[in-house]
């Protein structure tokens, strides 16, 4: 079974940190459908998005570990974004001023993929820029379905894909237990959540990393439940799902970070 990070690079059989994925079987958002969405980019040579995140206020991104990893220092971080290629007026760009990796996360496709970034800056909320927010309950395993979005591959061949446009999807999200059997002899972990449809119409994909898995609560809310964290390739092999890290088992985490950091500011 090859597995890859939701991210950019694949060598041979080989599990690697991949950062750039799009989504297969999904569609193009309507311009600044979420506006909670952020785009990673490398910006030498030129601007390449390389992983997704999610606005928790307007200093802190949640994302995937392995894509704060993947950070190089001189990189933006992008809010209010919808074409890669024609940026618009309504983007915001920042640059990591602090990063944080979970302390259990040991690189590449492994548990605790999980990371925060505060920015240089404080983003300026409007229409086309806010946060989203953090489940309610500690330690659950969420059902039904759930949207995804992100600037990942489309493709469900060897041979990556990918779009200007800022992509969606609604994916169901599959048991536990089917999850440990789809996964059986990976790192597959119970703090992971898996989601996408098992005749593989529907994934996650490369550079989809860290791109926010969602759910609107009772009241209208959208809540953060997932961040893409691996898969297999091909991508949306029947089958198969793509494995996110459930954010409701790191609440304590994400808090405690946050506010330890700005205490010490």
């Amino acid at each position: 079974m090859k597995l890859i990070l939701c991210t950019i690079l694949f060598i041979g059989t080989a599990v690697v940190a991949s950062v750039v994925p799009r989504i297969v079987g999904g569609k193009p958002a309507t311009p600044h459908e979420f506006p909670y969405m952020v785009s990673l980019q490398w910006v030498k040579p030129h601007h390449t998005h390389f992983c997704g995140g999610a606005l928790l206020n307007k200093r802190w991104v949640l994302t995937a570990g392995h894509c704060v990893n993947a950070l190089t220092g001189n990189d933006d971080i992008v809010a209010g974004a919808h074409s890669l290629e024609n940026p618009d007026k309504y983007e915001q760009r920042r640059k990591a001023l602090r990063t944080f990796v979970h302390k259990d996360y040991s690189g590449g496709v492994a548990p605790h993929d999980i990371g925060l970034i505060y920015v240089s800056e404080p983003f300026k909320f409007n229409a086309y820029v806010h946060h989203l927010h953090l489940p309610s309950v500690e330690a659950f395993y969420p059902t039904g379905h759930a949207t995804i979005s992100g600037w990942g591959s489309t493709s469900n061949t060897t041979t990556q894909e990918y779009p200007d446009l800022l992509m969606k999807a609604d994916l169901p999200i599959q048991t536990l237990d089917l999850c440990f059997e789809i996964f059986a002899n990976t790192p597959l972990h119970s703090t992971n959540v898996c989601a996408g449809e098992l005749d593989g119409s529907k994934a996650v994909c490369v550079a989809d990393s860290g791109s926010p898995l969602v759910q609107k609560d009772s009241e209208g809310d959208v809540v953060v439940h997932g961040l893409t964290s691996w898969g297999q390739v091909p991508c949306g092999r029947p089958g198969t799902t793509g494995v996110f890290v459930n954010v409701s088992y790191f609440l304590k985490w994400i808090k405690e970070t946050m506010q330890n950091y700005e205490n010490q500011l």
